[in-house]
């Protein structure tokens, strides 16, 4: 029987020879043989016996442990859940452990982690190939189960486990891009329509969806409108608004003292007075100063930044890059300071796409 094969036994050693004393380790050679030999059809506890026996073990079971949970732990390798096995069951296992004399803890630990591991693959694949879940699909799961000899607890997390696997590495491959298409939309929806899963998430999840929905609308040209509470121009559109603090890097100049060679005079026999040449140097950095904080606006005409100290407009003709941040953006003008804008959330890259779909339908 797989996956046992014949062994050679052990011949005695040294003083082993002299005593007539047989290797006990020819105990498991012996029931390796047996099983290698017969099948599990073949095989009872009664001829482990008398194996121990022969070679005078008073308690097997506990002496080689071990030896024999590697023997159970390669029997459960071999068919456990294998179709092609007609001891791939629970029954099956719970026969060897008879055999082995292996304890109901001992025999628990092994078989209940296999057991859980061949029900999720085998859900794994059928869910991955079918796309669904119904009836038949239910009922080949729960054959499995009493196959296997799991708790409808068992089977109900492992399914559980499973499906939303399933369900996150869809919705993983369809926003890959960053973008969430109402064609994507509709094909995650039914998939889990399908599997019978509820679609709902938990609020970060769903932030980010609503955000990369939005991706795909700008970039398709369809912009978010939004109320002001300012006067706005006429046909002027807001299409962002939110708290921001602006940002515009400046020349800052710091004093750095240098400290020259030290010259000591002896003043008595334990005092000492330390002299130092000191020089003062002008180094002058680029620094990131914040300006002022209030409300962002960006229409379909201008940025307008609302600051509590003073207003700032941008023309779009003004701006000739952009670089993103997760929680803002800086707008690179051809002249004058370059403003950067930091957002009191992650919705930098909104905001940037927002404002580069402008500056393409102006420029198209």
């Amino acid at each position: 029987m797989k996956p046992f094969i014949q062994k050679e036994l052990i011949e005695p050693r040294g003083i082993e020879k002299i005593l007539k004393k047989v290797p006990e380790e020819n105990f498991l050679i012996d029931l390796n043989n047996l099983l290698a030999e017969k099948s599990l059809d073949e095989v009872f506890p009664d001829q482990i016996q008398i194996i121990s026996q022969k070679y005078k073990l008073q308690n097997a079971s506990e002496k080689f442990n071990s030896e024999l949970l590697q023997m159970l732990n390669e029997f459960l390798s071999e068919h456990l859940g294998k179709r092609w096995s007609k001891f791939n069951d629970f029954q099956s296992a719970m026969k060897m452990k008879e055999i082995l004399g292996i304890s109901d803890l001992d025999f628990g630990r092994e078989y209940r982690p296999k057991a859980k591991e061949v029900f999720r693959t085998q859900v794994s694949d059928t869910l991955n190939r079918t796309k669904k879940r119904d009836d038949e699909e239910d009922a080949q799961f729960e054959l499995l189960r009493t196959q296997l000899g799991l708790t409808e607890n068992d089977s109900i997390a492992v399914l559980t486990e499973v499906l939303s696997s399933i369900i996150h590495n869809a919705l993983d491959n369809l926003v890959q891009d960053n973008k969430y298409s109402p064609d994507e939309k509709e094909a995650f929806e039914k998939l889990c329509h399908q599997l019978n899963v509820n679609s709902s998430f938990d609020d970060a999840t769903k932030k980010r969806l609503d955000e990369l929905e939005k991706f795909w609308q700008i970039e398709n040209g369809v912009l978010p409108e939004y109320e002001t509470d300012i006067i706005l121009q006429k046909n002027e559109i807001c299409h962002y608004k939110g708290f921001a603090k602006m940002y515009e890097t400046r020349k800052k100049t710091k004093n750095v003292q240098y400290s020259g060679p030290v010259v000591r005079f002896k003043i008595t026999k334990s005092l000492y007075y330390r002299a130092a040449k000191m020089r003062v140097n002008r180094e002058t950095q680029d620094m990131m100063t914040l300006i002022d904080s209030g409300n962002l606006y960006v229409t379909n005409k201008r940025i307008l930044f609302v600051g509590s100290k003073n207003t700032k407009t941008i023309a779009y003709t003004q701006i000739i890059n952009l670089e993103p941040y997760i929680d803002g953006v800086e707008i690179i003008k051809s002249a004058g300071y370059s403003p950067t804008f930091q957002l009191d959330n992650a919705g930098g890259e909104l905001l940037t796409a927002t404002i580069m779909r402008i500056i393409q339908d102006k420029t198209t």
